[in-house]
């Protein structure tokens, strides 16, 4: 067992855009709530795919290899217990399709990870709706996550 001091400090696998996203979104939410808008949000637990033993920057190539590509100007994602999302990833048929997978991770120790996804419109076509939530497909998302980790052989677990 590592000792506290040999332990990896949650976040450190993080890319430059998430750490920025982490530092600049929850002030950017600040100014933006009171005029009804929002730069965070509360990961809604519905969204839960499941937990997959990986470290984060072992996943993210693989996320790549199933076609998602981050999306840096994604809401904050706050899990329920005040973490932070560790990124996010959207895939969509081509950059002009209509609807996109919309995936959020989050560290669960540091050689563990938490998926969660939703199905959306995409905002590179339609940014009010998007915007919004209009269509939002939490049930859709889950299934076609879970879908594709087993067609790409990541095994899951659902906790």
């Amino acid at each position: 067992m590592q000792s506290r001091e040999e332990r990896p400090v949650e976040g450190t696998e993080l890319d430059l855009t998430t750490r920025v996203r982490r530092r600049v979104l929850p002030t950017l939410h600040r100014i933006k709530e009171p005029l009804g808008g929002f730069a965070t949000c509360t990961q809604h637990p519905s969204e839960y795919v499941g937990t997959i033993d990986r470290r984060l920057r072992e996943f993210r190539p693989e996320l790549e290899d199933m076609s998602f590509s981050p999306e840096p100007v994604a809401s904050l994602k706050v899990h329920e217990d005040g973490r932070f999302s560790a990124g996010s990833w959207v895939r969509r048929q081509s950059p002009l399709a209509d609807w996109q997978l919309h995936v959020t991770v989050f560290q669960d120790g540091h050689e563990t990870l938490e998926v969660f996804a939703h199905r959306e419109y995409s905002w590179l076509r339609h940014p009010y709706k998007h915007y919004v939530g209009e269509g939002w497909d939490t049930t859709a998302g889950v299934e076609r996550m879970r879908s594709i980790l087993s067609d790409h052989g990541v095994t899951f677990s659902v906790r």
